[in-house]
């Protein structure tokens, strides 16, 4: 069996040029920021965008993970889009394709390619495909993306990147954590902000709309002991 596939136009390194081009923008953004993939946006913050996203289909009228299976096959998929920073949310493949994704997923590929084809269907959709060349007649899957995980590790990085205002250091990354995650519950980013107080107040509020919407907001990872 084999997953409908989205257009694939490719470019050098056989990486889709969706990929690319969100690759360069974080590029650009850590090169502005004079920081490292990792000190710019830290495991913490990726995590974060991993917990959100496993948790996020429960906010959904229809919900695609109906089986512990499904939902437990979604988290790894996450840890997968969310392994390094600079990978934008993309898991890239190499000739091994479906299988070779099956297997660091711990799972059979016939299955997978099930799961691939529903969540990509969804609205918006959960994930995008993109295959490589064709072989034997079937097209090898190149790359999966979580767009979501995308916009977020952009977001991050762009709110890491600019400095407080009033101390004149970026925001700790256990605070743009607790944002990511819940961002990442809702399907959503938000601007970059201009003041660590600020994002702490954005923290608060995603979780209350998070509540309003039936889910239930996770624990905070820094507690900043602010009040309004």
């Amino acid at each position: 069996m084999t997953t409908p596939i989205d257009e694939d136009p490719r470019g050098p390194g056989q990486e889709p040029l969706e990929y690319g081009a969100l690759a360069s923008r974080f590029e650009a953004i850590q090169t502005d920021a004079g920081r490292t993939p990792d000190s710019l946006v830290p495991r913490s913050i990726m995590r974060g965008i991993a917990a959100g996203l496993s948790r996020a289909p429960s906010l959904r009228r229809t919900d695609p993970l109906k089986s512990h299976q499904q939902r437990s096959l979604w988290a790894r998929l996450a840890d997968e889009a969310t392994a390094r920073p600079e990978h934008v949310g993309f898991v890239l493949l190499g000739d091994g394709g479906i299988r070779e994704l099956a297997e660091r997923l711990g799972v059979p590929h016939q299955t997978l390619a099930t799961r691939l084809d529903g969540w990509r269907r969804t609205r918006p959709r959960m994930v995008v495909t993109f295959t490589g060349r064709r072989v034997r007649g079937a097209a090898v899957l190149h790359a999966v993306q979580i767009p979501v995980a995308s916009d977020l590790v952009l977001w991050a990085a762009t709110t890491r990147a600019a400095v407080d205002e009033v101390d004149g250091r970026p925001p700790h990354p256990l605070l743009v954590a607790d944002a990511t995650e819940r961002l990442a519950m809702l399907g959503a980013t938000g601007p970059a902000f201009g003041t660590w107080p600020d994002l702490d107040d954005a923290v608060e509020d995603l979780g209350a709309v998070i509540g309003r919407k039936g889910g239930e907001a996770p624990r905070r990872r820094l507690e900043t002991g602010r009040h309004r």
